[in-house]
């Protein structure tokens, strides 16, 4: 008696991590990196969930609205956040919203010119 194998889906991650799944991978990315800077903000800086949760929903905004303006002007927004931030006295939480709105930017960018 022959040992009958079974049709198993095998993953392909190489295929998965490919050029054309790279929209798909930065909005993951995004995502993961939301959620963790939102457990952190909230756990480790003392931030009300509602404020950490607005000012990604915020950030993901902004990026959006100046999606199509030049590199430089990204670069003082990035400033402004974190001047923001020392006007705040919330650094590290401001430098995690910052860097969600260059990520944010980044996914932006590769999926219009995908």
């Amino acid at each position: 008696m022959e040992a009958k194998k079974k049709n198993v889906p095998s993953v392909d991650f190489k295929h998965f991590f490919s050029r054309d799944n790279l929209p798909l991978l930065c909005l993951i990315f995004l995502g993961v990196f939301a959620v963790v800077a939102i457990l952190v903000s909230i756990l480790a800086f003392s931030i009300n969930p509602v404020i950490a949760c607005v000012m990604v929903i915020l950030e993901a905004a902004l990026a959006a609205t100046l999606n199509r303006i030049p590199l430089w002007i990204h670069g003082l927004v990035f400033i402004a956040q974190i001047v923001c931030g020392i006007m705040a006295s919330q650094v590290p939480f401001m430098l995690f919203m910052a860097f969600i709105y260059v990520f944010a930017t980044v996914f932006l960018y590769v999926w219009a010119n995908r």
